[in-house]
C-alpha cells in the first residue's frame, strides 16, 4: 500500500481536529475547597466521592452526579445489611437518591481518613489513661495495697493529654473565612 503524502496527512490530521472539537462532552462545573491563602486543598467535580455535613446537620456522602448552576447533585446509596439463609450478612444496596444541595448549604467538609488518626485524635492516650488507672486500683484491691497517688496522677495526665488533642484535632474543615468553596462555572 502506498503511503499517502505530506498534504493529505495533513488534510487527515486536520480533518480529525475538526470531528474532534465537534464532538464535546457534556461538561460539569467545579467545586474547590480553598484554603484562606489561596491554596488549593480538594477539586471537586462530577464523578467525585464527597462527604460533608449540611446546615441543616444532616450527615451527607455519596458521588457528586454533576455540579450545575451553583449546585451540587450527589448519588447517595442506601446500603445496608442483607441477611442469607446460612445466618450471615452482606451489605446491598436498597436505594439510590439523587439529592440536590446549593455550594453555600454545606456547613463542614470531612477531611479524608489519616494513618494513625487515632494517635492524632487522642484516643489512645484516654484510653491507655483509664486502662492504666483501672489496672492499678484492680491489683491494689487484689494485693492489699494502697493506691500511688503518683500513678494516678500519671493516667490522669494522660487522660488530659488525649482529651486535649481530641479538642485540638478536628475530622472536618469548617467552612468559614479560613477554609471555603468556590464555585468555578466551565461553561
Amino acid at each position: 500500500m502506498p503511503k499517502p503524502t505530506r498534504e493529505v496527512q495533513i488534510l487527515m490530521m486536520m480533518f480529525f481536529v475538526f470531528v474532534s472539537l465537534l464532538s464535546t462532552a457534556q461538561k460539569s462545573d467545579i467545586i474547590v475547597l480553598k484554603k484562606g491563602n489561596n491554596r488549593t486543598l480538594k477539586t471537586y467535580f462530577s464523578g467525585t466521592q464527597i462527604h460533608f455535613i449540611s446546615i441543616a446537620g444532616t450527615d451527607v456522602q455519596g458521588m457528586i452526579r454533576k455540579i450545575e448552576k451553583d449546585s451540587l447533585y450527589i448519588n447517595i446509596y442506601d446500603a445496608r445489611p442483607q441477611y442469607t439463609m446460612w445466618g450471615t450478612s452482606f451489605w446491598d444496596t436498597v436505594s439510590v437518591s439523587l439529592s440536590r444541595y446549593h455550594y453555600k448549604e454545606i456547613r463542614e467538609i470531612m477531611k479524608p481518613t489519616q494513618h494513625f488518626g487515632f494517635i492524632r485524635n487522642g484516643l489512645i492516650f484516654i484510653m491507655g489513661g483509664i486502662s492504666y488507672a483501672l489496672l492499678h486500683s484492680v491489683n491494689a484491691w487484689y494485693l492489699k495495697g494502697k493506691i500511688d497517688p503518683r500513678t494516678m496522677a500519671f493516667s490522669g495526665g494522660s487522660v488530659l493529654t488525649g482529651l486535649l488533642l481530641k479538642k485540638i484535632h478536628r475530622n472536618t474543615f469548617r467552612l468559614n473565612k479560613r477554609h471555603y468553596l468556590q464555585y468555578i462555572p466551565l461553561k
